[in-house]
Order: structure tokens, then sequence, then C-alpha cells
């Protein structure tokens, strides 16, 4: 019986706390205005972080966390000036050196970019192209959506063929299906592949270095670029823009990077004409940063929190005054101290929790109007979802707890008289 009778008192205290509310329905929605704001607020930074941090992830991701990334970025002229040996840039003979390092290197890829215009469906396109070598797309774990990727006698044999980026097929139209055929400069090549790469990553917004635009990529094997741009307009010989050394799941990545960086010093007599991104690195330093990011912005969510309960409490403080009689009336009757604390606490966490409930839908249509006009990518979470509801019910408790407190200490007598 205990339990039915625990139950049945809830249900009366519940019941009086909501005859109560609506009693005064106008001045219960004006106290919570702040709990709504806040968990709308709350709910919204967290959305839009959790959206920026699996964008972030997603472009580290595919760069592949056992991978170490070498990129040209060239040498200034005075720094060419104080060398009396000077590196010509990435090169092939830079990739045979990376491939006998002594350690669990599983393969090297690389790729140069191409200065080409690309001409189909009877409009120019100036698409990023690239030649790349036959395991470049299958090293950063790429599957084609149609046709096939690169295959060693691509490369060896110079093929004229070449794989799309998914965005960029679409632009080319029936001249982007595998089969057909595309002129580049004044070549021409066979379409035998399309790739889907992740969503396009906004590199202002993400601030980190992130993996090339995969979906808007043509890519052709190393080797027959050379029948393109036939001026040399295309660069120096064969120099490299990127090589990607993939190492064994068991190599600790950051113990190689010094073998690495030395064996690259050395084949360029000290010229630091290169850049080593160590995905795995990024990976950890973003999740880092998106931990100071959600705590720096869900404090400033929870500020809202704690305004909106002080003027939970403040209404709550007035009411009591307000309600010294029925305080006395239900005393005298034989209601305890706990009923009268429970009843206005009860107040309390209703109204919070309605004002939570209101503001995640508030916070939804919010984060719904961000990601459709300003762009940014939002993401819902059970996280997102509990954090601000329970913080506002708990936020009731807190505030609550004073105003329920004076009410039970009021003596029955004195309540009656000063009514």
């Amino acid at each position: 019986m205990k339990p039915v009778n625990a139950f049945l008192r809830v249900r009366g205290l519940l019941g009086i706390a909501m005859g109560s509310l609506m009693k005064h329905r106008l001045r219960s929605l004006l106290s919570v205005l702040g709990i709504i704001c806040g968990v709308a607020a709350v709910f919204a930074i967290l959305s839009i972080g959790e959206g920026a941090k699996r964008e972030v992830l997603a472009g580290i991701s595919q760069l592949g966390l056992d991978n170490i990334i070498v990129r040209s970025i060239g040498s200034s002229e005075k720094r060419k000036a104080d060398m009396k040996s000077h590196s010509a840039g990435l090169a092939l003979e830079d990739v045979a050196l990376l491939s006998k390092v002594p350690v669990s290197v599983k393969a090297v890829a690389y790729l140069k970019d191409i200065q080409a215009a690309v001409t189909g469906a009877s409009r120019e396109l100036s698409p990023q192209l690239v030649a790349c070598s036959f395991n470049y797309l299958q090293l950063l774990g790429f599957i084609p959506s149609s046709g096939r990727l690169f295959v060693a006698r691509d490369e060896h044999r110079k093929n004229m063929v070449c794989v799309l980026g998914a965005t960029l097929a679409r632009h080319l139209g029936s001249f982007g299906r595998v089969g057909t055929r595309l002129k580049i400069d004044e070549q021409i090549y066979l379409v035998v592949g399309i790739i889907q790469g992740n969503p396009p990553q906004d590199r202002k917004k993400s601030g980190a270095v992130v993996a090339r635009e995969i979906n808007d990529i043509l890519f052709i094997p190393f080797g027959s670029h050379v029948y393109l741009n036939k001026q040399g307009s295309f660069g120096k010989g064969d120099e490299l823009d990127e090589i990607i050394i993939k190492f064994s799941g068991r190599t600790p990545i950051e113990s190689v990077l010094p073998l690495v960086k030395r064996t690259l010093d050395l084949s360029r007599h000290g010229v630091e004409d290169y850049q080593l991104i160590v995905p795995r690195q990024l990976l950890r330093q973003a999740r880092k940063t998106q931990r100071i990011f959600n705590m720096v912005l869900g404090t400033i969510g929870g500020i809202s929190l704690v305004v909106g309960g002080i003027g939970i409490m403040n209404v709550l403080l007035a009411t009591v005054s307000e309600r010294t009689r029925e305080i006395g009336i239900r005393r005298a009757v034989g209601a305890s101290r706990e009923d009268i604390l429970a009843q206005f606490l009860a107040e309390s966490v209703l109204l919070t929790t309605a004002g939570g409930v209101i503001g995640l839908a508030v916070g939804v249509f919010c984060s719904w109007l961000i990601a459709r006009f300003a762009g940014w990518s939002v993401a819902v979470t059970l996280y997102g979802i509990l954090v601000p509801l329970l913080t506002s019910v708990a936020v009731g408790i807190c505030f609550g707890l004073f105003p329920a407190l004076k009410a039970a200490g009021m003596d029955p007598v004195q309540a009656l008289r000063s009514a």
C-alpha cells in the first residue's frame, strides 16, 4: 500500500501545483521567459558546436588517421639566397626515399596539381585538375560510386583516362558519365570512374587543415599530364605537390615523424619547402578545441538559465506573500511543513520544466533557421537535448528551494492572523 499512497500523494501535490499555476497563467508565462531563452540558447549552441565538430572531424578523418601527409609550400627568395644548395621541391626521388623508411610503411602515394581547361557539354569549366599515382584514391579509402579507380597500368602506360568527383560529374551533365570522353586542353580523356567524397568543408569556418574537395576534382593518372600544356606552364619537371605515406595501424605515428622529417631534410639540403601534416594530431587538437568551445558557450547559455532562475525565485517569493492565507488554512487542516515545501518545489519544477520543453522547441526552430539561412552545419544529439532540459529542472529545484522553505516555515496562526 505504501507505493500506492506515495503515488497518490505525489499526484495530489502536482494537481495543487498545476492548479495554482493555471490560476496565474500570465505571471507563470512571464516568469519562465528567461528559462525558455536560456534553454533555447544552450540547445542551439550545443547543436551548432556538434555540427561544426562533425564537419571538421570528417575532413580530418578523410586525410587518413594512419597517414603522414607531405605538402609542398615552396621556398622564399630570402631562404633560397641563404642556401648553398637548393631543393627543386617534392619529387619522385622523395617518394623512393620515403618508401624505404625503416618502419611499417604500407604505401606511398603522390599527386601534382595541373592547370588545364576542361571542356564539356559545350561550356568551359575550371575544375581542380590533379595527376595522381594509381594508388592515391585507394590509399584514402575511396570507393567508386560507378566505374573503377586507376590501376597500376594506367600510370605505367600513361593511359589517358580520368576519374571525376561527384559534384563535377553532375556539372558536366551527359559528359560526366562513365564511358564518355572529355576534352582536357587539346587531349581526349576517357571517364572510367566517379567517386563521392565527404560533404564540402568550409576552410574559413573550420580553421583547420582539411582534405581536398574530392567532389570537385578531376583526377588523371600521373604521367599522362605530360600530354597537357606542352609549353610547360603546368610546372617544373616532375615536381610534386603532395605525398601521402600510409603506415600500418599499429605504428605510433608521432614516433616516426622525426624520421620522415630527417629523410626529407637530407634530400633537400635543409630547405624547408614542405609542410608535414599528421591527421591524428589534428584530430586530437580538434577534439580538445571543441571541448573548450562547448564549455565556454555552454557557460554563456547557463548564465541565461541562472537569470531565468532568479526571475522564478522572485515570482515565487511574491506568490508566497500573496498566498499567506492559503498556506495558513492548509496548515490548519493538517498539512505538514513537508507538504507545503513539496507543493512550492513542485510549482517551481513544473514552471522550469515547461519552460525547458518550450525552450527546446524554440532551440530546434532557431537551429533550423541557422542551418537554412546561415549555411552552418547543425547536429541534434541526445546530449544536446538532455543537458538543457535537465539543467532547467535543476534550476527549478535550486531557485525554488528558498521560497518553498519560506512558505513551509510560516506559523499557521500568524499566517491566518496576517491574512
